[in-house]
């Protein structure tokens, strides 16, 4: 079993010039909690290879997770070759990779016993608030190893790790439910659950009192937590794979101001510990900060070594994939730049006016036109500044072009949410569809 990595890429070596393996193993331990009480304890392992081959001009892949018939993956990759894509590349060299932290020992030696701990703390401690809460809670960590190699000498190894932890607090009166979720991701170790159901525990105070609000155009501020749906449109718009086919709707549009000047978004897999970076992506690029918008300007779409080729450009270091897959271009960590003002002088700033903190799933009607209808799941209602009781059963509708060119203020500090780093947003005018009649 020794090295069987090295035996498939010799193998299909014997019947084609191009040729990659890409190896993976790796195992998760993770505690869920259902209903306030201990769900289970669960250790989920996996090994697998996937191997991708050029042929007479033409990609060919497979994948397996049996090692015992390699000669079956090298056939089954060669033949898929016949119907492939025209390859648009050549497998990369090894490369001067960036020195990126990606492993902390810390979270293999962390005892799963204490992440019980950590759970039944957290829901402890929202169960002393009110004993009628229902808690969920998650606790995991997980060790990944990858080894690539390819026909051009190639021939790269990485360990990393990797950490949830989350709470959900669901409230029951009456007919009314509501839900808060938080929590936080890293490769390093992160333990403290406790400030999440603080954070959880305060939003639920300031929830208790329901408040009708009118249709209307309202200025809004969006916390760093609910800003990833008004994100998405400029992601998808920025990927190589849409621009490739003609869909995205940043299309010719490289060094146009598109967003407010104020702006600035980058992909960055340099960041140390950070959810989603890494030293070099899945086809062996090296990583890198990749600009997207700097102030407001369009700077860069992204890439994988294949879309690169089509569209007659470089990878950017964002061939994305596992083993049972093929790269495709996708975004490592995402970073927007702060502003200047702090959240609650935004809030203060707010004469009438809503905050929003969480919503209901994607909400996009047309997420490549920029269009968006989603709804709150979690927003309060402010009236001089100050927060006075949350607001349901509504929605926020718009552009996101046209929004991120309404902006009273970025904020002056920035949350990670996920593999995204985004500080709140104050706009200056949104369509609110309301729950009073």
């Amino acid at each position: 079993m020794n090295n069987i990595e090295e035996k498939i890429l010799e193998q299909a070596l014997k019947h084609t010039a191009q040729v990659e393996v890409i190896y993976e193993e790796g195992e998760t331990r993770s505690v869920s909690f259902e209903n306030n009480k201990l769900k289970y304890i669960n250790t989920k392992s996996i090994r697998g290879i996937g191997l991708r081959v050029i042929k007479d001009g033409k990609i060919g892949f497979s994948c397996t997770t049996d090692f015992r018939k390699p000669e079956k993956l090298v056939a089954n990759a060669l033949e898929s070759a016949e119907f492939g894509q025209v390859a648009a590349f050549d497998f990369p060299r090894k490369n001067n990779y960036p020195q990126v932290a990606v492993f902390d020992r810390a979270v293999i030696d962390f005892p799963i016993e204490k992440c019980v701990s950590i759970g039944k703390e957290a829901i402890e401690r929202a169960l002393a608030v009110d004993s009628g809460y229902e808690c969920s809670a998650g606790i995991g960590k997980g060790y990944g190893k990858r080894r690539l190699l390819n026909s051009n000498g190639l021939d790269i190894a990485i360990e990393s790790t990797s950490v949830g932890i989350g709470i959900e607090i669901l409230q029951i009166k009456g007919q009314s439910l509501l839900s808060i979720g938080e929590g936080e991701s890293s490769k390093g170790l992160v333990t403290d659950l406790n400030k999440h159901v603080d954070k959880a525990l305060n939003d639920l105070k300031l929830a208790k009192k329901e408040l009708k609000l009118k249709t209307g155009n309202y200025p809004v501020v969006v916390t760093a937590k609910a800003m990833d749906v008004l994100l998405s449109t400029f992601e998808a718009g920025c990927n190589g794979k849409l621009l490739q086919k003609g869909a995205s709707p940043l299309t010719n549009k490289l060094g146009e101001q598109v967003i407010d000047a104020r702006v600035s978004i980058y992909d960055d897999a340099t960041i140390d510990l950070a959810d989603l970076s890494y030293p070099w992506d899945s086809e062996g690029i090296s990583s890198r900060r990749t600009p997207l918008f700097e102030k407001g300007v369009l700077k860069n779409y992204i890439f994988d070594l294949q879309t690169a080729g089509i569209m007659k450009t470089q990878s950017t270091g964002n061939g994305n994939r596992g083993f049972s897959s093929q790269p495709s271009p996708g975004y490592s960590n995402i970073i927007v730049e702060t502003g200047d003002m702090p959240f609650g002088a935004m809030v203060k700033d707010v004469k009438y006016g809503i905050l929003v903190d969480q919503v209901l799933g994607g909400g996009q009607s047309n997420v490549l036109a920029g269009e968006f209808s989603v709804n709150i799941d979690l927003g309060y209602l402010i009236e001089n500044g100050e927060i006075v009781g949350r607001v349901k059963d509504c929605m926020i509708a718009g552009n996101v072009f046209d929004l991120f060119n309404n902006i009273v203020s970025i904020g002056n500090t920035a949350e990670w949410h996920g593999s995204t780093k985004v500080p709140p947003f104050y706009f200056k005018s949104v369509n609110v569809a309301g729950n009073a009649s």
